[in-house]
């Protein structure tokens, strides 16, 4: 009997912490409908969480989603297929279930359909590497994702420009290898693992909590808002494409009013509608990456004990493959790792 009781009383305190999660995150978890696996009850998500040895009991899943997962989005195009805005798990899972979710969108009548990535940033540590000689120097991340960190690799995505034609500087562990410039779209990494998306100088600076910087041209999102520099040509503002087409390949990042990240990348997109589907996302800041079908990529990860982490492009049109991540690379990226 006190067994029970003690049970019971979890059951209690547990259940009223899931409401004050579902309430305060972007989620709603007892709506939730994924395709990570057989969820079951809210309190058997939250127990399989902080209590695994309870996992045989027919209310604890496995595959249980604890962490926040992002609310379901309504197609941009009226009409578009339901999945458009419905969320997948993307690579390797912890305790609390996945970390990085993505989805497609046809951003406007006709479009070719673009892929998104939602990243939770409070169950997930991010790193900013630099590349092998983009940006030249010697840093602690550089090059690759190395095997004793790919058992807790999620996710990884390229960055920016390169910096000659970037508007922008580069900083990690205190070196600064370009110099950081006022104004500059930046994509700041802190000491904690998290990232913020800011206007340099004014939104984010260079703080003791700062790891690392890199920074390319201007924000196309800024307060919730498209900048209105994303229609100011195009070509020169926003960079040359293959054929001078202002609607091709590219790619940003942005940060939720929450403080998770998204992702936006694929064809047909112009700056201005590049940062249209960042809000539609949740960005309230955001930044482009890069642009043309060589540099725009987004790969998902699952480790293989002996094996190592086994990655897939949330695209297979993504030029180069999910690896190149794992071994030296000449530009910069960013990895997403579980705590």
């Amino acid at each position: 009997m006190l067994l029970l009781s003690v049970f019971a009383s979890m059951v209690i305190l547990i259940s009223g912490s899931a409401q004050t999660m579902a309430s305060t995150s972007e989620s709603n978890l007892k709506t939730q409908v994924t395709s990570y696996g057989q969820y079951q009850p809210i309190v058997g998500q939250i127990f399989n969480d902080r209590f695994p040895i309870l996992t045989s009991h027919s209310l604890l899943a496995p595959n249980a989603q604890v962490w926040a997962v992002p609310k379901p989005l309504m197609p941009m195009v009226p009409g578009s297929p339901s999945y458009q805005g419905t969320w997948t798990p993307i690579g390797q899972p912890g305790l609390g279930g996945a970390v990085v979710f993505g989805t497609t969108v046809a951003p406007y009548p006709g479009a070719s359909n673009v892929d998104v990535a939602w990243i939770n940033q409070s169950e997930s540590s991010l790193k900013i590497y630099a590349g092998t000689s983009q940006p030249s120097g010697s840093f602690p991340n550089q090059g690759y994702v190395p095997p004793s960190l790919q058992s807790r690799l999620v996710a990884a995505f390229e960055g920016g420009f390169q910096f000659q034609v970037a508007g922008g500087g580069f900083y990690q562990n205190g070196v600064t290898a370009i110099a950081l410039r006022n104004g500059a779209a930046s994509m700041v990494q802190y000491q904690n693992g998290t990232i913020d998306i800011g206007s340099w100088g004014t939104e984010v600076n260079l703080t003791p909590q700062v790891y690392a910087v890199r920074q390319n041209l201007t924000l196309l999102v800024d307060n919730g808002q498209i900048t209105p520099q994303t229609n100011v040509n195009p070509l020169v503002t926003w960079g040359y494409s293959l054929g001078n087409l202002v609607s091709t390949w590219r790619s940003g990042v942005g940060v939720t009013s929450h403080g998770n990240l998204v992702w936006v990348g694929g064809p047909g997109l112009s700056p201005y509608m590049l940062a249209k589907v960042l809000i539609w996302a949740g960005a309230v800041r955001a930044m482009q990456l890069d642009i043309n079908p060589d540099w725009v990529n987004f790969a998902g990860y699952r480790y293989q004990p002996g094996v190592g982490a086994v990655g897939q492009n949330l695209s297979p049109a993504m030029y180069f493959p999910a690896s190149h991540y794992l071994s030296p690379f000449w530009r910069d990226f960013v990895a997403v790792f579980l705590q």
